[in-house]
């Protein structure tokens, strides 16, 4: 059971690596795209992990995998398609993980906080700039667009509901709203990747303490 998770993790993320390359290399789809294609795809990862490693050791051997292949990648242009030198989000985004797998280990209550947090991230600001580039609007703050931030919204909005039915959390509208308004409200303000560090940090832990209050 272990094993396969790591098989099928570390299998994921090179069948991802690869596709990416491929993409940039052979059909020549833009860096943009192809970076939050990755954004979007990596976030599955806590699926593999809540299946096969539960609240085991094991949860963190991935994430911190994750952020020194991560980090060596990034300063060594290992993985330049993917790369963004503007913008430390590639760095952020391993950090965020880690840090809340850590706290899940330790409180296994935690666990569909983090899962939340990470999808909001991964589908909330992985779709906005995709979805903004084709459905131009006008521009609210510095060069976040009113396009990109609905759709952070309607993408948290996926995300909250679809682990509130799934995994019976019972929040009702209102907490379900507050949890998807502040993910629409740290990506709007957050500058220069850190974003990837605000909203799942920030969504997770909302959505812990309103699961206990």
């Amino acid at each position: 059971m272990i094993l396969t998770g790591y098989i099928i993790t570390y299998l994921y993320l090179f069948t991802l690596l690869l596709m990416t390359y491929i993409g940039y290399k052979v059909f020549k789809i833009r860096m943009v795209i192809l970076r939050k294609l990755a954004h979007i795809m990596i976030a599955f990862i806590w699926v593999i992990s809540y299946y096969y490693f539960g609240t085991t050791w094991h949860m963190l051997v991935v994430p911190i995998s994750f952020v020194v292949v991560n980090f060596i990648g990034y300063h060594l242009s290992l993985f330049k398609w993917l790369d963004d030198k503007e913008s430390k989000g590639t760095l952020y985004y391993p950090i965020s993980v880690l840090i809340l797998a850590i706290i899940t280990y330790f409180h296994p209550e935690f666990y569909y906080a983090y899962g939340i947090g990470i999808f909001c991230l991964g589908l909330g600001d992985g779709f906005a700039p995709l979805v903004a580039g084709y459905l131009k609007s006008r521009k609210i703050v510095d060069n976040k667009t009113l396009t990109g931030t609905l759709t952070v919204l309607i993408m948290s909005l996926v995300v909250v509901v679809s682990f509130n039915t799934f995994f019976d959390l019972g929040f009702n509208i209102i907490k379900i709203l507050m949890i998807c308004l502040l993910a629409t409200v740290l990506e709007l303000f957050a500058k220069k990747g850190l974003d990837n560090l605000y909203i799942p940090l920030g969504v997770a832990a909302l959505v812990y303490l309103l699961g206990v209050i």
